[in-house]
């Protein structure tokens, strides 16, 4: 059986995309430059480091958190200005977004440590310490966040300890995505792109 020999890649220096020779056109089709910008692009990890790094498991378990924690405090805060504005539903949203916010956070962590280990080959970097230690902090505040919402939310006390809660974990968050994003960029000129898929 003959073997099928693999497709070189190239990358747009300036943003960093990355395609095909075979689709190489004029221009970069992220960025419009014209193609003398690109130049050869060798993958730096091995199959079975990217093949994993291409699942997009951290990135994809980022979003659960951020979006369980923005449905609880939006929950508290309509609730708070609109005491009786549809309170069952209300403050059962933010109820439930509490108890399941520390499960949705430990999984971010855990698949982020997973892919900092596999991407950069060590956790202990300046940038990946950073994000651990926020990281640490949005878990530790994650833990209270059930606690508190499973005696009930019905006191104006019992809210505001949530909302504190859920903001030092969207403060969090917020540096995080910041912190991430740089990551992104470092080495490539841009988030790189293969085929629709971003690492």
């Amino acid at each position: 059986m003959k073997e099928k020999k693999e497709e070189k890649l190239y990358i747009c220096k300036p943003c960093g995309y990355v395609m095909k020779e075979s689709e190489l056109q004029d221009v970069c089709p992220a960025c419009g430059l014209p193609k003398k910008v690109f130049e050869q692009y060798k993958e730096r990890m091995s199959p079975g480091r990217s093949k994993i790094l291409h699942l997009d498991l951290h990135p994809i378990a980022v979003h659960f958190p951020q979006t369980t924690l923005v449905f609880a405090l939006q929950a508290l805060l309509i609730n708070l200005f609109f005491p009786n504005f549809y309170p069952e539903i209300l403050l059962g949203t933010a109820k439930f977004s509490a108890v399941i916010f520390p499960f949705t956070v430990f999984g971010a962590f855990l698949s982020g440590l997973i892919d900092g280990k596999l991407r950069f080959k060590s956790v202990t970097t300046p940038i990946l310490k950073k994000k651990i230690i926020y990281s640490t902090v949005m878990l530790i505040a994650s833990f209270f966040t059930p606690f508190l919402a499973w005696k009930g939310i019905d006191d104006f006390q019992s809210k505001i300890f949530l909302l504190i809660c859920g903001t030092i974990a969207l403060i969090c968050g917020i540096v995080l995505g910041h912190v991430g994003k740089r990551l992104m960029n470092i080495g490539m000129g841009g988030a790189v792109k293969i085929w629709g898929r971003k690492f």
